[in-house]
């Protein structure tokens, strides 16, 4: 360059003087003397001049109307995070109409800096503007120190090597809209394409991604091109001058990525291997690109062809091409002016039933998962292919499959969670039945699965089945007639794969009110809700007395809406479904009738164990005996669709643990019932925000919590599922965009080397996971309270008592819903917390357990059913009480040997709420009542609903003592109640699940009751650990992240 022109910069960069002209080719860097850099260095001058020798330097008085101007090709943008707040809006409006961009270092678009009079100064990091990107934030990753530098080869020219600080990766969303053809789950359209130039890698895992490109092709920012490096680049890093320009040239570069996709991921011998060239945006190419593509199967020489770049030409490959074993890579690379400039990668499978048929048997015992009959203690993960997401089947890419579930099972993950969640109306054909192509994508999928032996569960149907345009989802015979026909098409198809299990539907609602259990109101929904109510109440006269419901007249809409009409004019009808404010905690008081939610929930759940018992039986009717199951999440074990009820037509249960984190051993509890495994199918951790709108937790907090909730996933539980592999960036809104183990640019978050961490755990004697022991205590939990106005304190106040006796008194137990009593069996205690109602075959079941020899700990009166009528069941024990409502907040109980009581101190919520105590006749506090071979321990108060853990955890030593329950382990120090220490027992070993929710680390010193081993560690704050005991000789088979705990050699 001339001292001309490097004159006339530093003169452009004073504002004196502003050229007429861009430079040729449209690159415009803005420089600022004095303009800070944030989370980054500035980059030299002298390396912007050698990187970027044609381009025009602009200040910030020149920068809105270089923005303006139509010549502007490529804005760089060298302050890291910084920008210039008051450009901002020349900034956007430049990048809407399809402007390129470099920015150079940082986490772009986090720091507006302002002028103050002379001075530039910094605004407070923010995402407002990188939000305007749909760039929800950015997330540490490490420095190049101790990592390899790999460009990405499919990119060329290839990025030069350099170093960096930091590096950071960014949460984005890569679709605009809702994809117009597919409005389920929130699914976006495809808008935006991420490549990542470089990579920081060590031992194979990519940890850092120091420069990313983001094409745009359609709704925003089309044809725009964004490069950033997202980094802080050591100080010598723009000294190569070839770093700056390859990075222009790309940015500059058009129509260069494209897709090379096969009509079908799995070829019949003897079709023709079309493939098809699309670039992405459009039919845009330049005259005389052309596709150099190679073929390389597991066996077999590898081939080259070279075709015309036409994407309006299908290309069919020769028949040479389906050669060879295994799968076939294919490998198509964009040349232009004879030099490389893109490769796609993808490939196709040849059909091989032999060996999709010859995979391992996946089975389950009442425990756990086996694969050919040996223990397989679940560690894995839900997939949606890398590139396209929930897409996969309709936009098929093995490669991308292969080397995705590769690194899942290199990383000891041993099955995956697939399917579908959307888009059903383009998978199938006009009758509904699944499309060939959607068949081959399952087929081609499944291949994939089995040569990374992953066993595989696959999902039919998400939220609510689909009615493919009809009425009801589970009522309208032409939806059912429909699912019907789509199911049995896709299982017909794959009855005979063996490591494969079918999961009818993910997360189901009731009906369209989704994630809540309301009335759906229509005429479908409404004659059923009639013949399930004739069918259950023969005597509909004693069921409106239940109800508390005139036969005839306006009922209780009178009380929020006065009529001096006579009834005649507008009688209510006492059957109709309950109102939505039914189901509100106080909506009796607003004219609603909270007596019929009990039956509508019963309701819901009669019309889903119906569908479940058809979609089996159509399972089975199209040839397969694999394992069945309903996906279900949290909200099943409150008052969604629960396995309390569906069960016995599933082979195991689930759960999914999301927001609650706090209770995860009571969601995966509650969903584990007798005989049969349960599994953690979601391991989610959901996008929290703090109030400037910036995500709250860091990857690391993510990871931890992971690790937590997979620990707990084994506490009496099969395992868990995390979700997701890979992030789902294309998506409708930002909630699922930071979820997941693998960042859209191809790095690992700390879950990934979590799940790892479990896999290696479980892999060390996988054989020592055969059957569980039942645990000396059980909780029972009240549905007649649960499905009630009362839900919330219902849930809250099981969760509370989970709590008070697994991390207070540190006593493992299971739970066991109202409705399955019959299956109790002869724990040593059973509790029932704070029921306030029950069913008189609960209440009976319970006695006849006391009777057989049991021990029960009741709390507060259970002297009203399930539609809160009075029933008088302390008269039969010889028991007195005066039942009244809970009015005011103190009250105190007695225990024997205790020289003080203890303290009750009821909330507002609960003085508020038709909560009810009672006191004996003789002013105790507690009594024991013999009642056949066992013993009733009362306790006048709900403790439960009272404030605190203390009292009640209290209450739980003292009858854990009295029901001469040991303790599962000695504290040979004190353990904090913010540690949960699990015992699961095994047949031949003892298993710990633990998970600390406190702040500080904590020291874990035990002796376990069955083993006599010592555990002692010390647990980092908000982490998990596993540790596994041989139950012979106490030593240590396995164990994860308990300090020096060491695994001995596997049985």
């Amino acid at each position: 360059m001339s001292f001309f022109l490097r004159f006339l910069w530093l003169i452009v960069l004073g504002g004196c003087i502003v050229p007429a002209a861009l430079a040729a080719d449209g690159t415009v860097v803005f420089q600022q003397p004095g303009f800070p850099a944030a989370d980054t260095s500035p980059v030299p001058t002298a390396a912007l001049a050698a990187g970027f020798p044609d381009a025009r330097m602009v200040n910030a008085a020149q920068l809105e109307a270089a923005l303006g101007s139509a010549q502007t090709k490529l804005l760089v943008l060298p302050y890291g995070s910084t920008y210039p707040e008051a450009a901002w809006p020349s900034i956007l409006r430049y990048l809407d109409r399809g402007g390129n961009l470099i920015v150079l270092g940082g986490k772009p678009f986090t720091r507006a800096a302002y002028r103050d009079g002379s001075k530039w100064r910094l605004r407070e990091s923010s995402v407002a503007a990188s939000l305007e990107l749909f760039i929800q934030g950015w997330q540490a990753t490490p420095g190049s120190q101790a990592l390899q530098f790999e460009p990405n080869a499919d990119v060329a020219p290839a990025l030069p090597a350099f170093g960096w600080k930091q590096a950071w990766s960014p949460v984005i969303r890569l679709s605009v809209v809702m994809d117009p053809k597919d409005t389920a789950a929130n699914n976006g359209s495809e808008d935006a394409f991420l490549t990542t130039l470089a990579w920081g890698a060590r031992d194979g895992h990519k940890l850092a991604a120091p420069a990313l490109l983001v094409d745009h092709v359609q709704h925003r920012f089309v044809g725009g091109r964004w490069i950033f490096l997202a980094c802080d680049p050591d100080g010598d890093a723009f000294s190569n001058s070839h770093l700056l320009q390859r990075l222009q040239a790309l940015a500059l570069r058009q129509d260069d990525r494209f897709t090379f996709r096969p009509r079908m991921p799995l070829f019949v011998q003897g079709e023709a291997l079309q493939f098809q060239f699309e670039p992405a945006r459009g039919t845009t190419v330049e005259a005389g690109d052309t596709l150099k593509v190679s073929v390389h199967a597991d066996t077999g020489a590898a081939q080259h062809y070279s075709f015309k770049a036409d994407p309006t030409q299908p290309v069919t490959l020769p028949k040479q091409a389906a050669e060879g074993a295994g799968l076939h890579v294919v490998e198509a690379t964009l040349e232009r002016n004879g030099a490389p400039v893109w490769t796609y990668r993808s490939g196709f499978w040849m059909r091989d039933l032999a060996y999709l048929r010859s995979g391992p048997k996946l089975t389950v015992n009442g425990d756990y998962f086996q694969l050919d009959g040996k223990p397989l203690p679940v560690v894995g993960t839900t997939y949606m292919a890398g590139d396209v997401d929930r897409d996969y089947l309709r936009k098929p890419n093995v490669w991308v499959w292969d080397r995705d579930l590769k690194q899942i099972r290199a990383g000891g993950l041993n099955m995956i969670r697939t399917g579908i969640w959307s888009a059903w109306n383009r998978l199938v054909n006009p009758d509904k039945s699944a499309s060939e192509a959607t068949l081959r994508a399952v087929e081609a999928m499944l291949m994939t699965a089995r040569r990374n032996d992953l066993p595989v569960q696959f999902n039919l149907f998400a939220f609510l089945p689909e009615t493919f345009g009809a009425g009801n989802a589970y009522l309208d015979p032409a939806a059912l007639a429909m699912q019907d026909r789509f199911v049995h098409s896709l299982v017909q198809r794959f009855h005979d794969v063996p490591f494969l299990l079918w999961d009818l539907i993910n997360e189901p609602s009731a009906n369209t009110n989704l994630w809540k259990t309301l009335p759906q109101g229509d005429a479908l929904e409404q004659q059923a809700w009639r013949r399930w109510l004739k069918q259950r109440y023969p005597d509909q006269a004693a069921l409106l007395a239940a109800w508390s419901e005139p036969s005839f007249g306006k009922g209780r809409a009178l009380q929020s809406k006065p009529d001096v009409a006579p009834p005649e004019a507008g009688a209510a009808d006492p059957f109709a479904l309950p109102v939505a404010g039914a189901f509100d905690p106080d909506g009796v008081r607003a004219g609603a009738n909270p007596l019929k939610v009990y039956d509508y929930y019963l309701f819901t759940q009669s019309v889903f164990k119906d569908w479940v018992k058809h979609m089996r039986a159509t399972l089975r009717d199209a040839g397969s005996n694999q394992l069945v199951v309903v996906g279900q999440e949290e909200g099943g074990v409150a008052t969604r669709l629960s396995p309390a009820f569906f069960s016995p037509l599933v082979d195991f249960t689930t759960t999914h643990l999301w927001w609650d984190f706090d209770s995860a051993l009571w969601a995966g509890l509650s969903a584990k019932l007798p005989g049969q495994p349960m599994l953690i199918q979601e391991l989610g951790e959901q996008r929290r925000l703090d109030q400037r709108d910036r995500l709250r937790f860091s990857p690391q907090i993510e990871g931890w919590q992971l690790e937590r909730k997979m620990a707990i996933s084994f506490a009496q539980g099969a395992g868990g599922i995390e979700w997701v592999w890979n992030v789902n960036a294309r998506m409708a809104n930002d909630n699922e965009t930071p979820i997941g183990a693998i960042r859209v640019d191809g790095t690992e978050k700390p879950e990934a080397r979590v799940l790892a961490g479990f896999a290696r755990f479980v892999a060390a004697s996988p054989a020592s996971f055969t059957r569980i022991e039942a645990p000396a205590v059980t909780m029972v939990t009240s549905q007649s309270l649960l499905y009630s106005g009362m839900r919330d304190l219902a849930m809250a106040t099981q969760k509370k008592s989970l709590r008070a006796l697994a991390y207070d008194t540190h006593t493992p137990a299971r739970l066991l819903p109202e409705n399955r009593l019959a299956e109790l069996g002869q724990p040593k205690l059973v509790i029932l917390p704070a029921a306030q109602a029950l069913t008189d075959d609960a209440w009976q079941h319970l006695l006849d357990y006391v009777a057989d020899g049991g021990c029960l700990l009741v709390s507060g009166p259970v002297q009203r059913n399930e539609h809160w009528q009075a029933v008088d069941r302390m008269a039969p024990l010889k028991l007195k009480a005066d039942v009244f409502p809970v009015a005011v907040r103190q009250s105190t109980l007695s225990l024997p040997g205790r020289d003080h009581p203890l303290q009750v101190s009821y909330p507002a919520s609960v003085q508020q709420a038709p909560i009810e105590s009672m006191r004996f006749d003789d002013g105790a506090s507690l009594k024991v009542v013999r009642h056949g071979k066992g013993k009733l321990i009362w306790v006048a108060d709900p403790v439960a609903f009272a404030e605190g853990y203390d009292t009640q955890a209290a209450l739980y030593a003292w009858a854990l003592a009295q029901a001469g329950v040991a303790p599962a382990f000695t504290q040979l120090q004190p353990l904090s109640p913010g540690v949960l220490a699990f015992p699961t027992v095994l047949d031949d070993a003892v298993l710990y699940s633990f998970a600390s929710d406190s702040l500080q680390d904590q020291t874990v010193d035990i002796k376990d009751t069955v083993t006599g081993a010592r555990i002692h560690f010390t647990l980092g704050a908000q982490r998990g650990a596993m540790v596994l005991l041989d139950r012979a000789s106490g030593a240590v088979l396995a164990s994860y992240n308990a300090g020096t705990q060491e695994p001995a050699a596997a049985k």
